[in-house]
């Protein structure tokens, strides 16, 4: 009898990802594709729907020709995405266009009426969510307050991964962690919150909201006229599907919070699993409702990660750029070369890497990245490692802030871009003085979404399919005398911190000005360059 195969699906912020899986485990194919954003005004950012559905079906089609297997023995799809975007859909089921995706910022005043008008901390023990511009409700309000034509010719707002369940199925669903994520779900009672609607001016909208099943519930199946797209038997059960934070940790094999993942892309998240909302009494990380029953999910997300690296190799590291494309290797490779060569705490360099004002734990949109300590000994390998040092700081900060209320945790499972970079990885461990591991699949969400199909198909359960598809591919250990430098550094850094405080406030204020336009005639200079004027 043919090994039975699971089809996962991850539609993440800049990219579409699928990968065929074997019961026990196994990848058979996987397959990428890039969308993009769009950004038509300063701190908006946009999608496309249309553009989600072509690069599932391209991902898909392309993982079924690698695996080269028969479609037939696809027994179930999970789909897990970026949450908080809303897309919508009128009654014909056609996308209504463009919308905001969760790291636009347009809706920052909307927030702010919540937090000066209404109760954060009634808000947070209903939803586990800190009131912020990034959640689903406060684009709602935006646009209502700005764009109300929309919400009224629409008939369902679908998240990411919910929009494609559609497509391939003609249901209209979500599940329970990503409705977790709009600030308008109650993650006790596993419903929708009537009062938070009346109370945010939302009401009419309140059927927008589709019904909340299960990740692992089987809400439809695939359709005719979807089959012929995807290349995949019409009929295939389709699961509810989950958030990617929440596909990563299971994903990740956490059934538990003696082990966490971080996971690092453009920012960074830690994440673990536990038996109750556990909500913290000041409010420093969210809790979500997790793709497995019966459990929740804590997060604690940065920012800005792997967004500072990115940053820093494009305006200081164009040589390993080059080299990289000649050699067909990861210019962060050579970057990583340079660092090791340098001490840990980078000979006093300490970097705050709040590049993108800082999140969980401490919740401050002004926050600016700091760059202390600089000498004229200091080379650019010292500051590239400083920015790594720097982000593990604030790892520690988190797992402070979990120890604080019971979550203690002996492993971190580092996933995403930062589980490409060993030294990161070394840092990391050094930093926390935890155990760091490494696992084969980097793109742990789709695993956890092949253990979602697999669950919504019968094939196992929870427990047995995290063991089955987490594989670990590289355990790292802390030094202690690594560990011992890196506690004096991580007491300064905080302390820095803390004194960094009192000034973002007004750096934020002060004002900014067009640039000057230069002084003299830029064709001319050209022409005078190449000596093409006599």
């Amino acid at each position: 009898m043919s090994e039975k195969l699971l089809l996962a699906i991850d539609v993440g912020t800049t990219t579409a990802k699928a990968a065929i899986f074997g019961e026990e485990g196994d990848v058979k194919a996987t397959a990428t594709r890039e969308y993009p954003t769009f950004y038509p005004r300063p701190g908006w950012a946009e999608q496309d729907p249309e553009d989600w559905w072509d690069a599932a079906v391209a991902v898909v089609r392309e993982a079924l020709a690698r695996a080269k297997i028969e479609p037939a023995r696809i027994a179930g799809i999970c789909v897990s995405s970026q949450r908080e975007t809303m897309a919508f859909i009128d009654r014909d089921g056609r996308s209504l266009g463009r919308i905001p995706i969760w790291m636009d910022r347009r809706s920052a005043p909307q927030a702010k009426w919540i937090r000066e008008n209404l109760d954060p901390g009634e808000i947070y023990r209903r939803t586990g969510l800190i009131v912020d511009a990034t959640f689903t409700a406060t684009k709602l309000m935006w646009l209502r307050d700005n764009n109300p034509g929309l919400l009224e010719r629409a008939w369902k707002g679908l998240q990411p991964k919910d929009y494609l369940v559609f497509r391939m199925t003609g249901v209209a669903a979500t599940d329970y962690s990503a409705a977790s994520r709009t600030m308008l779900f109650n993650i006790h009672r596993l419903e929708w919150d009537e009062e938070l609607f009346e109370w945010m001016g939302l009401t009419e909208y309140r059927r927008l909201m589709p019904e909340a099943y299960p990740s692992r519930e089987v809400v439809g199946h695939v359709t005719e006229e979807a089959a012929q797209r995807l290349g995949v038997p019409a009929g295939t059960p389709v699961a509810a599907g989950m958030g990617d934070r929440q596909a990563e940790v299971l994903g990740a094999g956490i059934l538990g919070p003696q082990r966490l993942e971080e996971s690092t892309g453009t920012g960074s998240t830690t994440a673990t699993h536990v038996d109750r909302p556990l909500l913290d009494p000041k409010m420093r990380y969210v809790v979500t409702v997790s793709a497995v029953d019966g459990m929740w999910t804590i997060e604690a997300g940065m920012s800005t990660a792997g967004a500072v690296l990115r940053w820093f190799r494009d305006q200081f590291a164009g040589g390993e750029k080059l080299l990289a494309d000649m050699t067909r290797r990861r210019s962060y490779e050579y970057l990583d070369m340079e660092a090791e060569y340098v001490p840990p705490g980078s000979n006093g360099l300490i970097v705050i890497p709040f590049f993108s004002g800082a999140r969980a734990p401490r919740w401050n949109p002004d926050a600016r990245g700091v760059i202390f300590g600089l000498t004229v000994y200091h080379t650019r390998a010292h500051v590239f490692r400083a920015l790594m040092e720097g982000i593990a700081y604030e790892i520690r900060k988190i797992l402070e802030v979990l120890e604080e209320q019971g979550i203690r945790s002996n492993e971190i499972v580092v996933m995403g871009g930062g589980g490409k970079t060993p030294t990161w990885a070394r840092i990391k461990a050094d930093v926390t003085g935890k155990e760091v591991v490494l696992p084969e699949l980097l793109d742990a969400a789709l695993a956890g979404d092949a253990v979602v199909a697999g669950v919504a198909t019968g094939l196992f359960g929870f427990r047995e399919g995290a063991a089955r598809f987490f594989r670990e591919r590289m355990r790292i250990r802390s030094d202690p005398k690594r560990v011992e430098i890196y506690d004096k550094y991580y007491r300064f850094y905080e302390k820095l911190v803390h004194a960094m405080e009192e000034f973002y406030a007004e750096a934020a204020q002060l004002p900014e000005c067009e640039p000057p336009t230069p002084p003299w005639d830029i064709e001319r200079l050209l022409h005078l360059l190449f000596k093409l004027e006599k």
